[in-house]
């Protein structure tokens, strides 16, 4: 989803309640992490004063009640329509709630283009790796024919984590420069990847 200015505006919300100062879209990307507890954190959120869960409860109730005013990525539903009609295994491996995430991509009409849907069941039990690694497990594809996409620092680490390669895309949670960092590939958007992979 394009959802990175909506996830700045939900925030920007509960920092003006805690008379915090706001972010830009830009801030955003420049310190978006995992833990979110931590990336909280750096933004201002005390939690010497309050639970986590206040604030972690806040943005989850703002995005499930406007994710359906949001587009998808420039070119992503193009492309995920692209390698399903070219027989490529897709999943969503996702941070969000199972059961959110399920919501989610059947609004946007993707359901049928994808293998698997996998979201978190207890975030604070286990995470992205866990669930991938469980993934892999039940999936007859060589690692070295497997590539993750992703647009935050997590994707990498879960890529890292799992051996198999990682694709990462500027237009979402974390900047290029970030991004680059890491050393994985990089793209400016969804279709730049594309071109890319098919002449792999």
């Amino acid at each position: 989803m394009n959802d990175t200015s909506l996830c700045a505006q939900i925030l920007n919300d509960s920092l003006r309640k805690r008379d915090i100062p706001e972010i830009t879209v830009k801030q955003y990307k420049e310190k978006f992490l995992f833990p979110i507890k931590k990336f909280y954190e750096s933004i201002g959120f005390d939690f010497d004063k309050e639970p986590f869960d206040n604030s972690n409860n806040e943005f989850n109730t703002g995005f499930a009640n406007q994710f359906k005013s949001l587009a998808l990525q420039p070119f992503a539903k193009d492309i995920i329509i692209k390698f399903s009609e070219q027989k490529i295994m897709q999943t969503i491996l996702s941070a969000s709630r199972d059961d959110r995430l399920k919501e989610q991509v059947s609004f946007f009409d993707l359901t049928q283009h994808l293998q698997h849907v996998i979201g978190t069941t207890n975030l604070y039990a286990h995470g992205k790796e866990f669930e991938g690694e469980e993934l892999l497990l039940t999936l007859d594809i060589p690692a070295e024919e497997t590539i993750i996409i992703g647009d935050t620092l997590l994707d990498f680490n879960v890529a890292q984590y799992l051996k198999i390669d990682c694709a990462l895309v500027s237009h979402g949670h974390n900047d290029m420069k970030r991004l680059d960092e890491t050393g994985a590939f990089t793209f400016s958007d969804i279709q730049e990847f594309y071109n890319w992979i098919i002449t792999t």
